[in-house]
């Protein structure tokens, strides 16, 4: 079986610098990760060798990048060329802390919101700007730009995520710059960069162990036969623990081969082909308050358990028509098996006659804070049924990209404009098995869900002069979603007209529901060169979601809506670069003004139930700001000595409530509801349904990092790291007292200290090193979602070594 605030002048005074060495050089190479130097004074004999020498590392690393498209790109320059707020996360930094996940990096980007509810972040919560940051549903995550997500149309929950192990950088934009990508870019896009091949036959491992029954390995091999024009890359990574609860076991398998044959001067052919296995004791059932403080560790839902079977491939093509036009064509395929079980249970709460409920007949264990005087619904029951989720998952497409420079009526451009066409089916159900430790169950609803999706977009940076660029863009996106349901529960509807005995029975149907979407997403970016190295940038665009699956069809009660795209209209500006070569700072502010979310009628404050209608609208503002400042580069030293900052202000506020609704029927008729001014929840108590100005849910309002690093010539490094998160509000009522179950209250404010030390030989090839991860051993509520109290990882000490030979 697997398994505390800072005062208002400290945040003006950040506010006033900047920060982040973690992000202050864009390309994120290993050997440096400050400001970058200036450049030397060299004769002309000098720069023309240079010249050649550059001419020939570009076709290289052109080669070893083919089929891979970047969000960002690996040169100094290439992240310029982004009109808004972008960050790299270098190889360096990801050496020297060792994330053992996705979140515990991306945390670092300024603007970024995360929440745990696993061991090491497998189904990663992952947003930026004051965006839902659920299941990253409304993140775009790609892996070398491709895809990530099992349904990226239609169910684009991050049940899968790139392990950051074997990552060669991470690229993360937010601003205008997505307007090359989609579909879901509403809470920005993250993009997994992995290693090109090494020029030369290359062997690397990386081993680590640590406390909570942690170990991880990655080998890799790869290099580049000159003679045959070939570059290959295969990697294993093998990963494992405990998590940081009971029952909390989980273990990764993860196969990589790459392959790129250059065929001739102006062409290459790219394969990528992955293989992933997943199991994992995973739930969504958190802790009530009296069992939190009770012991944060308890896990009442020892049989729950999520198994995923991925394969993935993708073919490419590059073509080289001359030195300014290139083209990259990509055909992707994703097979994935994914098996969700999850235990039933209920809380103690009140029934109707005001007492707290006895255990149910099929209890099969009870977990309670105290033997007697428990406080109704801190008691949790676990009952002798598993639901299981089973579904299987197939996506596929082609997708060609065209990039070039040109001049026109004395102006430079710099375009890229493509196609892709895109497909997915889903074929879902839902089995409950008799008791949790059984594997075959009864199927009570079962749906065939598929999406055929096609997009066009072009950008064109414009060179208006030598210094100010003018980058207009616009992306086409036309969805069609389609799901068809054989088996679901019975409604009351059904037991009036006699297809079903009983309201919950599960009952044979033939349900379909289509939906199209189609939408236009305009973008136009300013960037303007203040130094060769400093820029001003500024931009506006429009950002999207599509509905999902469970919005065009209710899974369980087949009942159909035909709902519009999720949209944002974004504004950005800023600044970006190094001032001195010793001194970088990124700062932006930005306004996102949010509409058509789809959200349910009881959120918008209908007492018509849990109907989804697009009601939703929020304004998200805010500021950004990464500042680094080497003592070692002022100071002339080859020491690094860098004191990074990141500070991030979100205020993201909610405009939801309006008096008089509509809800479009399946139809495609609309009907009018009134929205009350107070509802009973629940639990009985009295609400206030205009959320008008309330705080938007899992949004901490002030986030700072600071940390100060310090590296030898010789290769020896250490860095001490403070991270501070406000508190946040578990719904949109902004809930401030605790409820007893933990699903609602305030998400209180957290700090916590990491640290790292290591060593690593010249050339790199061999380091050894220790990460430490919350020092203190923190214990804190990361949010309360799905249900109950969720906390943060423990403290986790890791102990490890890489060895290089070629």
């Amino acid at each position: 079986m697997f398994r505390k605030r800072f005062r208002s002048s400290l945040i003006l005074s950040i506010l006033i610098f900047s920060n982040s060495l973690l992000f202050s050089q864009p390309n994120g190479n290993a050997e440096t990760n400050g400001p970058s130097s200036e450049t030397e004074q060299e004769d002309p004999s000098k720069k023309e060798a240079s010249k050649q020498e550059e001419s020939l590392a570009e076709k290289k690393r052109r080669f070893l990048e083919s089929g891979q498209i970047n969000v960002i790109g690996a040169k100094d320059d290439d992240i310029k060329k982004i009109p808004g707020s972008a960050n790299v996360i270098g190889k360096k930094i990801l050496k020297e802390t060792n994330p053992i996940d996705s979140m515990e990096a991306l945390r670092r980007v300024p603007g970024a919101t995360i929440r745990y509810q696993d061991a090491v972040g497998l189904t990663p919560n992952i947003a930026f700007r004051g965006v839902s940051n659920e299941e990253s549903r409304k993140t775009l995550i790609l892996e070398d730009g491709v895809f990530t997500s099992l349904s990226p149309y239609g169910q684009p929950e991050s049940y899968f995520v790139p392990h950051i192990d074997r990552m060669e950088r991470v690229e993360v934009v937010k601003g205008s710059g997505s307007i090359l990508f989609g579909p879901t870019t509403l809470g920005g896009i993250v993009n997994y960069v992995t290693r090109k091949p090494p020029e030369k036959p290359t062997f690397n491992a990386k081993v680590i162990g640590g406390t909570n029954g942690y170990a991880s390995s990655l080998l890799q091999y790869g290099g580049t036969n000159q003679t045959t024009n070939t570059g290959y890359d295969i990697s294993y990574m093998r990963n494992q623990g405990n998590g940081f609860r009971d029952y909390q076991g989980f273990r990764v398998n993860d196969l990589n081969l790459k392959l790129i044959q250059k065929l001739g001067e102006n062409d290459s052919l790219f394969l990528k082909y992955q293989s992933y296995q997943q199991e994992a004791q995973s739930t969504y059932l958190g802790l009530t308050q009296g069992l939190y403080w009770k012991n944060p560790r308890i896990n009442p839902a020892r049989y729950d358990q999520k198994s995923i079977e991925r394969q993935a491939a993708v073919i490419g093509h590059d073509h080289t028509f001359n030195e300014n036009w290139k083209m990259i064509t990509r055909a992707y395929w994703t097979n994935v098996g994914f098996l969700f079980r999850q235990e039933s249970y209920s809380h103690n709460n009140l029934t109707e006659f005001g007492f707290p409920a006895r255990p149910p007949e099929n209890a099969v264990g009870v977990y309670a804070p105290d033997i007697i005087g428990n406080q109704p619904g801190d008691v949790i029951y676990m009952l002798n049924s598993t639901p299981n989720r089973h579904s299987f998952f197939k996506t596929g497409g082609l997708e060609t990209k065209v990039e070039g420079k040109f001049n026109t009526f004395g102006l430079d451009h710099e375009i890229a404009f493509g196609a892709r066409m895109h497909y997915e089916s889903v074929n879902a159900a839902n089995n409950v098995f008799p008791y949790p430790n059984l594997t075959k169950g009864i199927t009570t609803q079962q749906q065939n869900r598929n999406a055929r999706a096609y997009a066009l977009y072009v950008q064109d940076s414009i060179k208006v002069t030598d210094k100010f660029k003018v980058i207009p863009g616009v992306r086409y996106e036309h969805i069609f979603q389609g799901v068809y349901t054989h088996r679901r529960l019975a409604t009351a509807d059904d037991v009036t007209k006699g297809y079903a005995n009983t309201v919950g029975q599960s009952i044979l149907v033939n349900d379909a529901n289509e939906t199209y979407t189609k939408v236009v997403l305009p973008g136009i970016g300013l960037t303007f060169d203040i130094t060769e190295k400093f820029i001003w940038f500024a931009g506006a665009h429009t950002a999207f979601s599509p509905p999902t699956f469970s919005t065009v069809q209710n899974p369980a009660l087949g009942l159909g809506y035909k709902l519009s795209a999720e949209r944002s209209n974004n504004y950005e500006t800023g600044f970006r670069g190094n001032i001195t070569r010793y001194f970088y700072t990124q700062i932006s502010t930005y306004a996102l003004y949010f509409s058509n979310q789809i959200v349910n009628t009881n959120e918008a404050g209908s007492g018509l139930g849990a109907v989804p209608i697009n009601a939703g609208r929020s304004v998200n503002r805010g500021v950004e700001s990464n500042f680094v400042f080497d003592f070692g580069k002022f100071a002339e030293s080859r020491w690094e000595i860098p004191l990074e900052f990141t500070y991030s202000y979100t205020k993201a506020i909610s405009t939801t409530y309006v008096p008089v609704g509509t809800i479009q029927n399946a139809d495609g008729t609309v009907s009018i509801t009134n929205q009350p001014l107070y509802q009973i929840n629940s639990t009985g108590n009295l609400i206030k349904v205009n959320t008008n100005g309330n705080y938007l849910p899992y949004v901490p309002m002030n986030v700072f990092i600071g940390a100060i690093g310090v590296k030898s010539p010789s290769g020896f490094y250490a860095r001490v790291e403070y991270q501070y998160f406000d508190k946040q509000y578990s719904d949109l009522q902004n809930t401030k007292n605790q409820s007893t179950d933990g699903s609602q209250g305030v998400v209180p404010a957290y700090g916590i200290w990491n640290a790292d030390f290591g060593y690593e030989a010249p050339g790199g090839r061999w380091s050894i090193f220790v990460n430490g991860k919350n020092l203190e051993d923190r214990v804190y509520i990361s949010g309360r979602l799905p249900v109950g109290i969720q906390q943060g990882p423990y403290r986790q000490i890791n102990i490890g070594a890489t060895l290089k030979l070629d």
